[in-house]
């Protein structure tokens, strides 16, 4: 599975990241126990070329997806069928299960958002992360900001983006400079 030009080019605009790249592998899915390793080598060719770049990993079966940006970035990848609503239910406000497109979306977005809070204040749960904002752009990608920025010492709310793959929903989070 390889991210397109014209995906990777949708992202960078609605993130309002032009640094943004995304690098994403079926073979670097936890179903390969090659896969930390593979996942790491990439990692750190892309670290030798800028020390400063924002890197952030996810991995499930099947796929697995590097997100680098000169912003804090959190990227999560999830097998669809696997996020039930009743264990977002748990993370969730009723209003965020109200307002979100799906559980998949949802969940997603919380551990996208949970992994670029690492620069800043990351709280010990996704449940201390609220998610709102949603909105729909064309049919392929929901949007998303994170509505208690100012809890974790961010320096805005952020803007996230949601798609859905035929198996995988991914997730990536920018907080913009």
């Amino acid at each position: 599975m390889h991210i397109t030009e014209d995906m990777l080019e949708s992202f960078r605009k609605i993130l309002n990241s032009p640094s943004l790249q995304i690098y994403a592998e079926t073979n670097w899915g936890s179903h390969n126990p090659e896969h930390r390793t593979l996942i790491h080598e990439k990692l750190n060719a892309l670290k030798s070329a800028d020390p400063a770049l924002h890197t952030s990993v996810s991995h499930t079966n099947g796929l697995g997806v590097i997100a680098a940006c000169s912003s804090p970035i959190g990227v999560d990848a999830e097998l669809t069928a696997r996020v039930l609503p009743a264990i977002i239910a748990r993370v969730s406000s009723p209003e965020e299960l109200s307002q979100a497109p799906n559980a998949a979306s949802l969940w997603s977005a919380k551990e996208a958002t949970f992994k670029a809070l690492k620069s800043y204040e990351q709280p010990s749960v996704v449940s201390k992360i609220s998610i709102g904002e949603w909105q729909n752009i064309a049919s392929q990608f929901e949007t998303f900001r994170l509505m208690n920025a100012s809890i974790f010492g961010s320096p805005s709310s952020g803007v996230g983006v949601v798609t859905h793959l035929p198996h995988h929903t991914l997730s990536f989070f920018v907080f913009c400079s």
